[in-house]
């Protein structure tokens, strides 16, 4: 019992109360380094990995963000822009939930008051922490009063190893079956985030582009089916989505996790700095993945035409659009698009962050696997710089 004690005492979570831009949240810290939610939102701001010299890889806005429980339209919508994305968007950070719908509302849905990408990313979150027979653990929760949903997240540390386990759980509070999205929008930016030197990787399959209207300067063909990584470029030609040309544009691209597999992944590396960032989670849980790049294309407040972020967006639903919309398409490559939350009942998923440190000669991931249930990683392989980590 004392052994076990000792375990859990070296995990510890403290509130800080300036995470980011003046906000409040936690942090869980390990000895090999931690992980930051903003109460805000309950966005994880922050993966710090010592080896790599703390280079944190999730996004930080190039504006200053608040709590986006404190944004007023009258007040805020020159800074942040006007409902539906200036709510989100006044406090988005790093990995955010979007749930219970994934992309804008109908617009009957905005004339009501409501947000992009669901009540989740844009409430404050309460968190306490609870210690447990081997490791310190950190829940937090959303109740979404439109929604009548009520969400919890815990979050616990592997001592020795850079390893976060998630588990969230959704509870429908109301008598009726729900379609519903539930995405999880990780979002890497600079100094991690590099034009042609970080590398994407996803065991990804059927793909297919935006349509027309999702951005006014895409680089690749609009509403065309792809196979992961090439897509068509819109002057002729394939874009390889692991890396990021060093031009301004913006697209997204959705992709289906290869349906023979039991687990997918999404992973992003940069080399130059030695870090490699793996995202494990189950294949039921999360058919699709979003690939969403900002290059200093958005003018308008808050982006201005300075952020540059990249979007890897486990899910399950393809693409960024309306509720009712989503419920019309259904199924792309013959897989659904959102999934059922019943009435009165609860539904769980799981996913795992792992962190890497990686030689300069990295070249990227191509599978992952669990051994007894944990990540098990052949750390010999990536020392000499192979192209796969397992």
């Amino acid at each position: 019992m004392i052994k076990k004690k000792a375990r859990a005492e070296r995990i510890s979570i403290q509130r800080v109360d300036n995470l980011l831009d003046g906000r409040s949240g936690y942090r869980l810290s390990a000895p090999w380094g931690h992980v930051s939610l903003l109460q805000g939102g309950g966005h994880v701001c922050e993966l710090n990995l010592k080896k790599c010299d703390g280079v944190n890889p999730l996004w930080r806005p190039p504006w200053k963000t608040i709590d986006p429980q404190r944004y007023d339209a009258t007040e805020h919508s020159r800074t942040y822009g006007a409902l539906p994305d200036g709510r989100l968007l006044a406090g988005i950070a790093g990995h955010n939930l979007s749930f219970d719908y994934f992309g804008p509302p109908s617009k009957e849905e905005i004339a009501a008051g409501h947000s992009t990408h669901g009540e989740a990313p844009s409430v404050k979150w309460m968190f306490n922490k609870a210690v447990g027979n081997s490791a310190t653990k950190l829940s937090g929760g959303a109740l979404l009063p439109e929604a009548q949903i009520k969400l919890v997240r815990q979050m616990s540390l592997e001592e020795r190893d850079p390893v976060v386990y998630c588990e969230e759980s959704a509870l429908n509070l109301a008598t009726f079956d729900r379609p519903i999205s539930w995405n999880e929008h990780v979002t890497f930016g600079p100094p991690f985030l590099e034009p042609s030197v970080t590398v994407f990787d996803m065991p990804a399959t059927h793909a297919k582009t935006c349509p027309p209207s999702y951005s006014g300067k895409p680089l690749v063909q609009t509403d065309t089916q792809f196979t992961w990584p090439h897509a068509p470029l819109k002057r002729g030609g394939r874009l390889n989505l692991r890396k990021v040309p060093s031009v301004s544009f913006e697209h997204y691209t959705a992709q289906l996790i290869d349906p023979k597999l039991k687990l997918g992944f999404i992973s992003a590396c940069n080399p130059r700095v030695g870090l490699l960032v793996v995202y494990v989670f189950r294949r039921t849980d999360f058919p699709w993945v979003g690939s969403w790049i900002e290059r200093l294309h958005q003018s308008h407040a808050p982006w201005s035409g300075k952020t540059f972020c990249r979007g890897m967006e486990f899910s399950t639903t393809a693409f960024s659009i309306p509720r009712r919309e989503t419920v019309e398409q259904n199924r792309l490559f013959g897989q659904l698009v959102y999934r059922w939350l019943p009435a009165l009942s609860e539904v769980k998923v799981r996913y795992m962050i792992l962190l890497f440190p990686v030689p300069k000669d990295f070249r990227g991931v191509t599978s992952v696997s669990l051994d007894n249930g944990r990540p098990w990683s052949r750390r010999a392989d990536i020392a000499r710089g192979n192209s796969g980590a397992t």
